[in-house]
């Protein structure tokens, strides 16, 4: 089954509401893919476990009923992604090299970048037998982005890779760029990140609408309180143990005080339950210090 640009703003107009989304931003986008000059989209896979990548499938899966990475190929203009395209080798190296050539594209970063022996922990892809280094990768596609998406916890802030002893020298992306290039950037944390969170930045972009982004360059839309702030639990006694029904978490190592996002009102797996709410503690995928100071860390 083919999925047309139609039948992907079908499913985008189904989570209007949970995305915040007016009636201007639907026809602003509407009018984007009629004229057929969505930008291209790059997305760059480095030290990462793909789940980013598998929670914004399931959004597009669960929104339209079709298959997200056909979606992903006849709806967004999508020139670059390991997981789901169907070119490979040469094929798919010279698609990406012409569109970061072209410039103007969205990049999507997947992972946290590995700076360690120049690089050489994580390559993107070995080109005629040169490998080619995620970190250059980055700064190189970087420059003639109009705009740059850190999906996940990992490329936005180092993550796991990251965690201490960190052999790979892994960050995330913000660490790499220039003072210009950072003037580009959005970081939407998580792990993995609520699909909603990305997908609707993705729409913002599109449509000239992206808001206020705080100064972790999170879009406040979807970052703007703390995970305890709206936690049902917040105010309750304190638990005893994990899988206490009622009561806080905060004293079993919840750190819902420390992350932001709005995932007890969003929830997960459309909207069916979210981490607290299935009786585990917030983890604090979200913050900087994940997951050296969250709840397994």
């Amino acid at each position: 089954m083919r999925v047309t640009r139609r039948q992907f703003l079908k499913g985008v107009l189904a989570s209007a509401a949970a995305l915040g989304l007016s009636q201007s931003d639907l026809f602003k986008l509407g009018e984007a893919f009629a004229s057929a000059t969505s930008p291209p989209v790059i997305w760059l896979q480095l030290s990462s476990c793909t789940g980013c990548s598998v929670s914004f499938l399931n959004w597009i899966d669960a929104a339209t009923g079709s298959e997200a990475d056909e979606v992903l190929l006849d709806s967004i203009s999508l020139k670059y992604h390991p997981t789901v395209m169907a070119a490979a080798g040469q094929l798919a190296i010279d698609a990406a090299k012409n569109a970061r050539t072209a410039g103007g594209y969205v990049l999507v970063v997947e992972g946290a970048v590995p700076a360690g022996l120049n690089g050489d922990y994580c390559h993107i892809w070995n080109d005629a037998g040169t490998p080619y280094p995620a970190k250059q990768a980055v700064l190189d596609f970087a420059g003639n982005a109009a705009k740059i998406i850190c999906i996940g916890t990992c490329s936005s802030y180092g993550g796991i890779p990251a965690a201490t002893p960190n052999p790979t020298s892994a960050s995330g992306v913000s660490a790499l760029l220039s003072r210009t290039d950072l003037k580009k950037l959005v970081n939407i944390p998580g792990c993995p990140p609520h699909p909603d969170w990305f997908v609707g930045t993705v729409v913002d972009i599109l449509t000239g609408n992206l808001g206020r982004l705080d100064s972790l360059y999170r879009p406040t839309k979807y970052y703007g309180a703390s995970i305890h702030q709206n936690c049902p639990r917040a105010g309750s006694k304190k638990a005893t143990d994990i899988g206490d029904p009622v009561n806080c978490f905060l004293s079993v190592g919840c750190q819902g005080r420390a992350a932001t996002g709005d995932c007890p009102i969003r929830k997960w797996n459309n909207g069916i339950n979210w981490c607290v709410g299935a009786n585990t503690p917030c983890n604090g995928c979200t913050d900087p210090s994940f997951p050296v100071s969250g709840l397994y860390g």
